[in-house]
């Protein structure tokens, strides 16, 4: 396991539950000029890595050929509580949506929510990418 990510704490315990149940995270990148990019993505934790998909071709993409030390964070509540950052490497993977079940799964229900059709969907963010954690920040 990373540095910082503790299941026998407190602050370990909610940072797994919000990694495992929360449906949007933000995940940022740096341009090759050195700015930051920050994007909001559906995202699944599978206990070790943290898989989404992108559109081909996006500034993302392009920010993570070029360096693919990323940063990943979750909301929190309006007091700060509960904070969940994650630093660490992307790697652009091979194998598409349908080779994921348990990302489909969790993503019925939202994707209903904001009127995306499940196939389409699938087709237009066709571009897996998986957070590989080097180190964790939880509070």
């Amino acid at each position: 396991m990373p540095k910082g990510l503790d299941p026998g704490t407190e602050e370990g315990r909610l940072a797994e539950q919000h990694l495992r149940d929360d449906i949007v995270g933000w995940f940022t990148t740096v341009s090759p000029d050195g700015r930051p990019q920050s994007s909001p993505i559906s995202f699944l934790w599978d206990g070790e890595t943290i898989l989404f998909y992108s559109k081909p071709d996006t500034p993302k993409l392009r920010n993570i050929a070029a360096n693919p030390r990323v940063s990943f964070h979750l909301n929190c509540d309006p007091y700060g509580d509960h904070v969940v950052t994650v630093e660490g490497r992307a790697v652009v993977e091979a194998a598409g949506a349908e080779g994921h079940p348990e990302y489909l799964a969790k993503y019925r229900a939202p994707l209903e929510h904001w009127g995306m059709d499940e196939a389409e969907t699938a087709t237009t963010f066709s571009v897996p990418i998986r957070i590989i954690p080097e180190r964790f920040r939880v509070w």
